[in-house]
C-alpha cells in the first residue's frame, strides 16, 4: 500500500510539474507572440511613418535638385561660352581674354586655337551648340513642354558670359547663339531633336 501510495504521490508530482511546466511555456509563448506582434505593429508604424516623411521630403528635395541641375547648367554653358570665346581671340589676333595668362602667343597656339573653332573642332559652333542643347535635353527629360525653361536658362548663361567680357561676345558665340536657337525651334515643333541636321534648316531636315 505505502508503494502504490509512493507510486500515486510521484505519478501526480510528475503531472502536475508537467502541467505547470506547459502551462509556463504556454505563457512565456504568448508572451513572445505578443512581443513579436508589437514589434511588427511598432516597425510597420515606423516605416508608414518613414515613407510618409519621404514622400513629404522628396517634393522639397525635388525642387531644390531642379533648382540645383538649372543653376549647374547655366555654370556649365556659361564655361563653354568662355572657353568657346578665349579660342576664337587666340585665333584671330593671339591674344587671350584672360589677363593672367602670357599676352605672347606661338603660331602653334593660334593654329590650334583656329582648328579648335573650324566647323568640325571641339569648340566650333556645332560642337557646342550639341553640348548644350543636349543638356538641355536631358536634364528636361526630352519634354518640349518645358522648352521655356531650357530658352530662359540658355539666355542667362549668353547673358553671363557677356558681362564677364565687358563687351560683346565673339562672333562665334553668337552663331552658337543662333544655332541653339534653331535646334530649339526644331524641338518645339517636332517634339524632340530626332532628325535634326546641322546645316540645314528644320523644314528640309525632315
Amino acid at each position: 500500500m505505502s508503494t502504490i501510495n509512493s507510486f500515486n504521490a510521484g505519478y501526480y508530482g510528475v503531472s502536475a510539474s508537467y502541467t505547470a511546466s506547459k502551462t509556463a511555456e504556454t505563457a512565456a509563448e504568448k508572451t513572445t507572440d505578443e512581443k513579436v506582434e508589437s514589434t511588427s505593429s511598432q516597425k510597420t508604424s515606423d516605416v508608414d511613418t518613414f515613407e510618409k516623411t519621404q514622400k513629404r521630403l522628396s517634393a522639397d528635395q525635388l525642387k531644390a535638385i531642379q533648382q540645383q541641375q538649372m543653376d549647374s547648367m547655366t555654370k556649365m554653358l556659361n564655361s563653354m561660352l568662355n572657353t568657346q570665346a578665349k579660342k576664337a581671340k587666340l585665333a584671330s589676333n593671339g591674344i587671350s581674354k584672360d589677363l593672367f595668362s602670357d599676352l605672347t602667343v606661338t603660331p602653334e597656339q593660334k593654329l590650334a586655337a583656329q582648328q579648335a573653332i573650324s566647323e568640325d573642332g571641339e569648340w566650333g559652333v556645332n560642337a557646342v551648340a550639341t553640348r548644350i542643347v543636349d543638356m538641355c535635353v536631358s536634364l528636361s527629360g526630352g519634354d518640349s513642354s518645358k522648352l521655356d525653361e531650357m530658352r530662359a536658362a540658355v539666355e542667362k548663361g549668353f547673358q553671363q558670359a557677356g558681362a564677364q567680357w565687358g563687351s560683346s561676345l565673339p562672333s562665334i558665340c553668337n552663331d552658337t547663339h543662333d544655332e541653339i536657337n534653331k535646334r530649339f525651334d526644331y524641338w518645339e515643333q517636332n517634339g524632340s531633336m530626332n532628325g535634326y541636321v546641322y546645316g540645314v534648316t528644320g523644314a528640309d531636315a525632315k
